[in-house]
């Protein structure tokens, strides 16, 4: 899938086949840009079949046969979002369509910075140049290497999570948790933040706990039992059944949220130039093979024994350690 970086000018390109071949199209060639993210938060509702852009007309690469691009527009890469251009032109007599599929998404290092860090040339006559291309691809491989390593994702997405309680006021959160929409137990709907006005069938007001790995019971507005019986007052239900286990053992809870982080965290920031740097060095093609030492008599070859752990980079673990999710998630 190809990708673009948020809050960019980008252009995306195709190719052009014919029974096997590339070859030119006749022009001209239009494309139609649709929104296919699913996000029930954006207002208005994000509707996949009505195109975003329609009737662009692509323009031909002078270089290469049968490639045409389009520019993507800035208004659309506000956002990390899924799109798809659907290509239409004609060869001969035959109407063709081609579908490409986009991600745009939020870079875990500034291209400046790693030009900076790196001491990368924007000089195409500099032994150290690297194209913007080039630089790109690094900053994926490095991310995806972060992503795969920590087990998070590093920037905010819509997303369901389901979990179970066991019994108390805090629900762990399988990922890393930035707004609550909406809360059902066992299909029921408990809250519903986005409707107008917001529902609350429960009672309680759930909050973010200190981690951002769960969800809590905000109790500084309630009243306990004791309280209600001091005034007079008959306890209602609610607390018997609910009190100190709000999220009561074996329910199965369904969260509706805002997951992920809001910012990329410095050290992530770090990390992912420091692997950048890895993706440039010229010993990477073995390296990423796992191996260790090669010596350049009699071939002898050694496999680290990191094979299977880390990044590769030992200064890029230390930066990511604390943010690896393992199997036990504090809250």
């Amino acid at each position: 899938m190809a990708e673009i970086y948020v809050n960019t000018i980008s252009k995306v390109g195709m190719k052009t086949f014919y029974a096997g071949n590339i070859i030119d199209a006749l022009i001209p060639i239009t494309a139609s840009i649709y929104d296919i993210t699913e996000d029930q938060t954006i207002s208005p509702a994000i509707s996949p079949t009505t195109p975003l852009y329609a009737g662009i007309i692509a323009e031909k690469t002078e270089t290469d046969p049968g490639s045409y691009e389009i520019i993507i527009p800035y208004a659309i890469t506000n956002r990390p979002r899924k799109l798809k251009v659907t290509w239409q032109y004609l060869y001969g007599s035959q109407a063709i369509t081609q579908y490409t599929f986009v991600d745009v998404v939020v870079p875990y290092a500034s291209i400046e910075e790693a030009i900076t860090d790196l001491g990368i040339s924007t000089d195409p006559s500099d032994p150290n140049y690297k194209s913007y291309h080039e630089l790109s691809m690094a900053e994926k491989y490095a991310r995806k290497v972060v992503e795969d390593y920590t087990g998070q994702d590093f920037y905010t997405y819509f997303d369901v999570d389901v979990v179970y309680g066991s019994g108390s006021d805090i629900l762990p959160t399988s990922t890393r948790i930035e707004k609550i929409y909406k809360l059902y137990a066992d299909d029921i709907l408990l809250l519903d933040t986005l409707a107008t006005p917001p529902v609350n069938n429960w009672g309680y007001t759930p909050i973010i706990s200190e981690t951002g790995f769960g969800i809590r019971l905000d109790r500084t507005t309630l009243l306990d039992n004791t309280v209600y019986v001091a005034n007079g007052m008959v306890p209602p239900s609610i607390s018997d059944e609910y009190a100190g286990q709000a999220f009561r053992k074996g329910v199965r809870y369904k969260i509706v949220g805002e997951f992920g982080w809001s910012g990329v965290p410095d050290e992530v920031e770090q990390a992912t130039i420091q692997l950048m740097g890895h993706y440039f060095a010229k010993d990477r093609a073995w390296a990423d093979r796992y191996l260790k030492n090669v010596s350049t008599f009699d071939w002898d070859f050694e496999y680290s024994d990191e094979v299977y752990k880390g990044t590769g980079c030992a200064y890029a673990d230390k930066l990511l350690s604390e943010y690896v999710i393992t199997s036990i998630i504090l809250v």
